[in-house]
């Protein structure tokens, strides 16, 4: 067996993966930035570490030697900057999530008999019943960015046969996702900043239901598809409170009306209208699609992944408690 490539694999979901991988007995290479953070727990698995930027395709030629199967994991995800011009993210998360992709995929033509693609439910855009036949219809430029790499990846399958599997992960949760550290301080707080009640249903997926999702599609998944990795719908107040209960704590505050972020954000945009900019307070994409997307219910269908024969590895209550438990360990909390 040759080597198995993990681009983002000092990341969150990055450092799961090659964990599974190595436990698995498979030897792995994992593409890294120099600039990257926390390459110590994939460095003491064993993975061989190799620096390299999907920008420039000769430094991931020693990255893809020997490789046989690559899962591309590395992406932009969020604004880098506060302010930017009204294309000026777009072509930001285009450079990395579409063009780096693309140097990436036509490097390994050839060389690898499976390249799995993380996408995400972003690149299908919001609906209360989605498939992965469903028309997409992004509502960020990150999942603008993500469809337009689906898109190169599936045309390139489509004319020369490349052998591309493509997971859309939902909202990822679990043991080492510092981004979502502020929530679970909200939530020890007995606090949880919603945007309406709560009552909406949000395609959540626990970190190793994931993986295992991965892992599948990677054995049993067809080339040239794609598949939601989502739990079954779970609603923000049901994802909250089983947070706050496993923390030891139960909410009393919970949600923020819509009609308040409504009209703050309406104010924003009329603001960046005539600026003609767009302002990411915090480096977070926040606008008046955010208030549809985080109160609205957005539910991806995970059927096709379960016709491989998936099943959750960890139950919704047991993550919960895992992933609180990881936050408390690590003085998050």
């Amino acid at each position: 067996m040759g080597i198995t490539l993990v681009t983002g694999a000092a990341g969150f979901i990055g450092s799961h993966l090659c964990e599974a991988l190595v436990k698995s007995g498979r030897k792995v290479r994992g593409l890294v930035e120099k600039k990257s953070r926390n390459i110590e727990f994939v460095k003491n698995l064993g993975v061989e570490l190799v620096y390299g930027d999907l920008l420039d395709k000769e430094s991931l030629k020693p990255a893809l030697e020997g490789v046989d199967t690559v899962f591309h994991l590395a992406a932009n995800v969020r604004p880098q900057k506060w302010v930017y011009s009204r294309t000026g993210l777009l072509n930001e998360f285009n450079k990395v999530n579409c063009e780096g992709t693309k140097n990436l995929a036509d490097l390994a033509k050839g060389r690898v008999k499976n390249f799995v693609f993380y996408s995400s439910i972003a690149a299908a855009g919001v609906g209360p019943m989605m498939d992965e036949a469903s028309n997409t219809m992004p509502g960020t430029d990150y999942g603008m960015s993500k469809r337009n790499a689906e898109e190169y990846l599936l045309e390139l399958h489509k004319k020369e046969g490349f052998p591309v599997r493509m997971v859309r992960p939902g909202s990822v949760y679990g043991p080492r996702n510092f981004n979502m550290t502020p929530l679970y301080q909200f939530l020890n707080m007995s606090f949880c900043p919603t945007i309406g009640k709560g009552n909406n249903s949000l395609p959540f997926v626990y970190v190793e239901n994931l993986i295992k999702a991965t892992l599948l599609v990677e054995e049993k998944g067809k080339a040239g598809e794609k598949y939601f990795a989502v739990e079954d719908p779970v609603t923000m107040r049901d994802f909250a409170n089983g947070s706050a209960a496993a923390l030891g704590r139960k909410l009393t505050g919970f949600y923020l009306p819509k009609s308040f972020m409504f009209g703050g954000l309406l104010v924003k945009e009329i603001i960046e209208h005539l600026l003609f900019m767009r302002l990411f307070p915090l480096r977070m994409d926040v606008r008046l699609e955010s208030v549809e997307i985080a109160s609205g219910n957005w539910i991806c269908s995970n059927a096709k992944l379960k016709s491989l024969g998936y099943t959750p590895a960890v139950g919704f209550g047991e993550s919960l408690v895992k992933t609180v438990k990881w936050y408390k360990d690590n003085g998050l909390v």
